[in-house]
């Protein structure tokens, strides 16, 4: 330790570290904010839920499909609405990987967009809507609507073989594991985000091996209708059928996904082994028979993660349009 002398700073240069220090924190902490657009677009939030009621009562399958845009968004570098630039034939992006070819809601995000531009032209990002518009598809479905703070910017770069996300044959340690390492969350928040399936459905392809190839894991009635529904062949995507995931309320936020669970009548794999997984059943019951407390932590973990690797401050930038760069010459 040499002569263990202490290391006396001078109080002014103790001061300019202590500035810096704090300098620096704020910068890579900035906190987001509920009142964020409150000067800039006051009105923001609710032309952001005038339009999704308006999209909803259209189409009730658009509320579960900007849940599933929502996370296909934050699980790749973050909630940054890189997932909503479109391909072109000299740029690449997320969306032309395969986990995101059956993705839906672009042109409500854009219908969103246009009346936050007509409103306030360049004050909110695409991050910020998609986040809100995943709130209100929530609560559109029957769910708590919860708090969603803003200030996230839009990303500038959208790569396919950046995503990363689990199939749905992957083994749940697999998917706990990834949970936990893109945005901490606990086996326990990981299985209130499966409850997101508590809405939408799936096409074929994600589940067909588990008809035709029987495990014993499925309920030998539900395996025989959804072959029924399917078929045994494998087919193209804009030709493969799909299914409900709870066919009992599938336009509802509920806790009757793992009501599904415990009966063996899930579509996916890696929700079914959920149900009898050590670190995970016990949490899979406790919903199953406490439908408020899934409710509650529900909208608590959604909240969550509209929060995964946002960008704030100066970084990225507000697009204009949210389907590509400000600076896009394509």
């Amino acid at each position: 330790m040499g002569s263990g002398c202490l290391l006396l700073v001078p109080q002014s240069l103790l001061l300019l570290l202590l500035s810096i220090m704090a300098s620096s924190t704020s910068s890579s902490t900035l906190a987001l904010d509920t009142s964020y657009y409150a000067a800039t677009c006051p009105d923001a939030e609710a032309i952001v839920q005038d339009t999704m009621s308006r999209l909803h009562y259209t189409d009730p399958t658009l509320s579960p499909a900007i849940i599933r845009l929502l996370f296909h968004d934050c699980f790749v570098r973050g909630c940054d609405a890189s997932v909503l630039i479109t391909p072109t034939p000299r740029r690449s992006s997320e969306r032309a990987a395969i986990p995101n070819h059956t993705l839906r809601g672009f042109p409500a995000v854009d219908a969103v967009k246009r009346a936050l531009e007509s409103a306030c032209p360049g004050a909110v990002s695409c991050a910020d809507a998609l986040a809100l518009m995943a709130r209100d598809a929530v609560s559109l479905l029957g769910g708590n609507r919860y708090g969603v703070a803003l200030g996230r910017r839009d990303g500038v770069v959208s790569n396919p073989w950046e995503v990363d996300l689990p199939p749905p044959f992957a083994a749940l340690d697999d998917v706990l594991a990834y949970f936990a390492g893109k945005g901490g969350f606990s086996a326990e928040e990981t299985v209130v985000l499966f409850g997101a399936h508590t809405v939408g459905g799936a096409h074929c392809s994600s589940f067909r091996y588990r008809l035709t190839k029987p495990d014993g894991t499925m309920d030998e009635a539900v395996r025989c209708d959804m072959l029924d529904t399917c078929g045994a062949a494998e087919l193209p995507l804009e030709t493969d059928p799909a299914a409900f995931f709870d066919p009992d309320t599938p336009f509802v936020v509920d806790s009757n996904y793992y009501a599904q669970l415990l009966g063996n009548r899930t579509l996916l794999q890696v929700d079914q082994e959920a149900a009898t997984h050590q670190a995970t059943k016990h949490h899979v019951a406790y919903y199953a028979a406490s439908p408020d407390a899934f409710m509650q932590r529900f909208s608590e973990v959604m909240a969550k993660l509209s929060n995964v690797g946002v960008i704030e401050g100066d970084a990225g930038e507000v697009r204009k349009v949210c389907s590509r760069y400000n600076n896009d010459n394509n």
